[in-house]
């Protein structure tokens, strides 16, 4: 029975790293050319979210979003999640990623943020600092980049 969890749980926590796609806008560029400028593969350390007008401060230093070709995954901060994500009118399309369910409070708010977004229609908006904005209507994921996330 524990081999067969452990099995299951290596399982989880591999499909659950796979990154996805992204779209990004930078100054006056379209959706659809500001993607094609979001390197790919990235990592992104999660810096801050926003949603309805509160700002949440990450919550320690292991919350990260990878984007790999079609894949996006990373660590809200307590749990490693995963999924993919495909370009669709210039923006990143994730119809939801999978996560592990472990409980953190000091990041349960910036939890709720990063999966909230990872489910639908995500635009994305590449700074000229070289930071990245994760955005739907109301809440917004910035992201500092960071690529030995990838490792």
């Amino acid at each position: 029975m524990r081999t067969l969890l452990l099995a299951f749980a290596v399982l989880l926590f591999g499909v659950a790293c796979h990154p996805k796609p992204a779209t990004y806008e930078r100054g006056d560029q379209t959706p659809t050319t500001a993607m094609q400028n979001i390197p790919i593969p990235s990592g992104w350390d999660i810096v801050r979210c926003e949603s309805e007008g509160r700002v949440v401060p990450a919550a320690n230093d292991r919350g990260f979003v990878a984007i790999r070709e079609n894949q996006i995954g990373g660590n809200t901060g307590c749990n490693a999640f995963g999924g993919d994500w495909s370009a669709k009118d210039g923006r990143m399309e994730v119809p939801g990623v999978m996560a592990t369910k472990m409980y953190c409070e000091d990041a349960a708010d910036q939890e709720r943020v990063v999966l909230g977004l990872l489910n639908g229609t995500v635009a994305c908006s590449l700074q000229d600092d070289g930071s990245l904005i994760l955005m739907d209507g109301t809440t917004k994921v910035h992201l500092r980049r960071n690529d030995e996330r990838l490792k």
